[in-house]
């Protein structure tokens, strides 16, 4: 039996705000009980994530805990639909992932501090924030924080700044030396930070990263080096190439938006282009990548081009959001590990079915675990570990 997403998630709504009429419930049941209903609610619950992080519409309100324990709860609701929902998990899934997503949507809207997720003795896990450590050429480090504002440091003729969460640099005159010092400016798990450099390119570091860059960019080329994953929106200057340096790759840019992942714990370091022109090298194989397209070097360090890559979920971290598309669950953990700061430990046979999401960053992980506790993956805290079974 077909029935119109529309309809479908009109009766979804009637049902968990508890205003169904008789012939509505019955229409409701006879769905469930079909052979067709399997992939419509599917597609209704990948539609709900995507739902939960572009729009700011207000779904079903903030009920989503009462509208669950309903859901769960076979006493208010006929015995022959109660059967049909325990019979199917996927229809709960798709009725308590929308309630969830208006839940996500109000967070989005409202931007209200998150409750924390707590172990017995109180361990705390919020989401990450803009801090990171900041180590000058002579060794000293500055452990920086969105509270900080105003000049931190003097290198030479460059100036030190922070101002919310981004570090510049800024030169007061023209050079009159030629000595180069490096900067690293490194970000903790669950943290994040911004950076101008002293060309005027802007680099976004996301959790577990670090970079190393000089205070002046002096002679033929401009080079920075990467560790993790970082963003980049780099000014043009053809007479001054741009180069990014991951281990054995490299990439080359005149002046353009890209994003590099490039996380030891990860598979592939993956290089996203969104505007202007990058060449990706590494050994002896180069490709010259488009915007929309995306190089991906694999752990046996061939490299192969996607055509037409996901440039969303690429940039996702940088826009707030925690994204995957079709991702297993170890890929999801990997960045609960790198966000929430927390150590993931597998337990048992852990489901392997993929998830296709969106959350915002300033969800508790409470939140996060609960979407995906409906595919019957389930999660402990202990002390300083989240166990996933």
């Amino acid at each position: 039996m077909q029935m119109d997403n529309n309809r479908l998630k009109y009766l979804l709504s009637q049902y968990t705000t508890r205003t169904a009429t008789s012939a509505e419930l019955e229409e409701l049941r006879i769905f469930l009980g079909s052979d067709d209903q399997d992939a419509q609610l599917e597609w209704m619950i990948e539609e709900a994530w995507v739902q939960s992080a572009e729009t700011e519409t207000k779904v079903f309100g903030n009920r989503s805990d009462a509208m669950l324990a309903h859901i769960l709860s076979a006493k208010t609701i006929t015995r022959p639909l109660a059967k049909t929902f325990y019979r199917s998990y996927r229809a709960a899934a798709a009725i308590l992932l929308l309630v969830l997503a208006g839940a996500t949507i109000l967070w989005t809207r409202q931007r209200k501090k998150p409750a924390p997720v707590a172990t017995a003795q109180h361990k705390v896990f919020l989401p990450g924030s803009d801090k990171a450590i900041l180590t000058l050429a002579s060794g000293k480090t500055i452990e920086l924080d969105s509270n900080m504002n105003g000049q931190i440091a003097q290198q030479g003729h460059v100036s030190l700044q922070t101002k919310a969460g981004q570090l510049v640099y800024k030169p007061q005159a023209a050079p009159s030396e030629t000595a180069v010092s490096w900067n690293t400016l490194r970000t903790p798990k669950g943290g994040q930070y911004s950076l101008v450099l002293p060309d005027g390119s802007r680099v976004w570091l996301n959790a577990a990263s670090s970079l190393q860059y000089p205070t002046t960019f002096a002679g033929p080329i401009r080079q920075v080096s990467l560790s993790g994953e970082a963003y980049f929106e780099i000014q043009p200057n053809a007479a001054q190439p741009f180069f990014v340096n991951t281990g054995e790759t490299a990439v080359a840019v005149l002046g353009t938006s890209f994003n590099i992942m490039a996380y030891n714990n990860e598979n592939s370091i993956r290089t996203t282009l969104l505007q202007g022109s990058i060449k990706v090298s590494r050994q002896m194989a180069h490709h010259l990548l488009k915007p929309g397209q995306q190089s991906l070097i694999n752990e046996n360090g061939t490299m192969e081009v996607i055509d037409h890559a996901d440039t969303d979920l690429a940039v996702a971290w940088k826009n707030g959001l925690i994204s995957f598309r079709s991702a297993d669950i170890r890929t999801i953990m990997r960045q609960v590990e790198r966000w929430y700061n927390i150590e993931v430990v597998f337990k048992g046979d852990v489901p392997t079915r993929t998830f296709t999401g969106d959350i915002p960053r300033t969800a508790d992980l409470s939140a996060l675990l609960r979407l995906l506790e409906i595919s019957k993956i389930h999660f402990k805290l202990e002390e300083e570990k989240l166990i996933v079974m």
